[in-house]
Protein backbone atom coordinates (compact mmCIF):
# COMPACT_ATOMS: atom_id res chain seq x y z
CA UNK A 1 0.00 0.00 0.00
CA UNK A 2 1.17 3.48 -0.98
CA UNK A 3 -0.40 6.76 -0.60
CA UNK A 4 -1.54 8.62 -2.96
CA UNK A 5 -2.44 12.75 -3.62
CA UNK A 6 -5.73 12.57 -6.02
CA UNK A 7 -6.86 15.18 -7.09
CA UNK A 8 -9.83 16.39 -9.11
CA UNK A 9 -13.13 18.68 -9.78
CA UNK A 10 -16.09 18.07 -7.40
CA UNK A 11 -18.71 20.83 -8.50
CA UNK A 12 -16.30 23.53 -10.15
CA UNK A 13 -14.31 22.94 -6.84
CA UNK A 14 -10.57 21.66 -6.66
CA UNK A 15 -10.70 19.00 -4.36
CA UNK A 16 -6.94 17.01 -3.14
CA UNK A 17 -7.18 14.14 -1.07
CA UNK A 18 -4.53 11.98 0.28
CA UNK A 19 -5.59 7.86 -0.26
CA UNK A 20 -3.91 4.71 0.59
CA UNK A 21 -4.35 2.40 -2.77
CA UNK A 22 -2.17 -0.77 -4.34
CA UNK A 23 -1.63 1.58 -7.50
CA UNK A 24 -2.50 5.18 -8.74
CA UNK A 25 -5.41 3.45 -11.13
CA UNK A 26 -6.67 1.68 -7.89
CA UNK A 27 -6.57 4.94 -5.84
CA UNK A 28 -8.30 6.85 -8.78
CA UNK A 29 -11.50 4.28 -8.86
CA UNK A 30 -11.73 4.78 -5.11
CA UNK A 31 -11.47 8.69 -5.77
CA UNK A 32 -14.46 7.59 -8.13
CA UNK A 33 -16.21 5.71 -5.81
CA UNK A 34 -16.29 8.53 -3.22
CA UNK A 35 -17.27 11.12 -5.50
CA UNK A 36 -19.06 9.77 -8.51
CA UNK A 37 -19.79 13.05 -9.93
CA UNK A 38 -16.21 14.12 -10.26
CA UNK A 39 -14.11 15.13 -13.31
CA UNK A 40 -10.53 16.00 -14.49
CA UNK A 41 -8.84 13.20 -11.67
CA UNK A 42 -5.43 12.96 -11.92
CA UNK A 43 -2.29 11.75 -9.13
CA UNK A 44 -0.16 14.35 -8.26
CA UNK A 45 3.25 12.42 -7.75
CA UNK A 46 5.82 13.71 -4.63
CA UNK A 47 8.56 14.08 -7.64
CA UNK A 48 11.01 15.85 -4.97
CA UNK A 49 10.23 14.56 -1.78
CA UNK A 50 13.15 12.54 -0.55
Amino acid sequence: MKKYLISGLVDSYRIKINLFAISPNSAISVFKQKYPNAEDIYVIQDLFKK
